[in-house]
């Protein structure tokens, strides 16, 4: 007679080698999980990062990386300046980032 065991997510007592096989198979697709999910969370950290930081984020217009600011810190500065105007404003809140070397609105795309 074979020995056959419970696994808490099958209903009926398997075979002790199919209950080996299936508790194995299902710890590698809990890893492929784990894997995925992991990359998804870094995804998703670098474009928090980006999105509060635009130290780190290159203007796609023209390429700088010295003037690009967060919307609300470039808001700041073009209204310090007194270039703050209405079509500014708009692009600022339409997008995430400025870049005042060429003064464009933009949203870093995060890879």
């Amino acid at each position: 007679m074979t020995e056959t065991v419970d696994i808490p997510w099958i209903d009926e007592p398997v075979e002790l080698a199919e209950a080996v096989e299936l508790v194995a198979r299902a710890g590698q697709v809990d890893e492929e999980v784990v894997e995925e999910i992991t990359a998804r969370v870094d995804r998703i950290e670098r474009r928090i990062d980006a999105l509060e930081d635009g130290s780190s984020v290159t203007c796609p217009s023209c390429e700088s990386g010295e003037a690009v600011y967060t919307a609300g810190v470039g808001a700041a500065k073009l209204a310090a300046g007194g270039s703050l105007d209405d079509s500014n404003a708009a692009a600022l809140d339409r997008d995430s980032h400025v870049c005042l070397d060429c003064h464009r609105a933009f949203t870093p795309t995060v890879e």
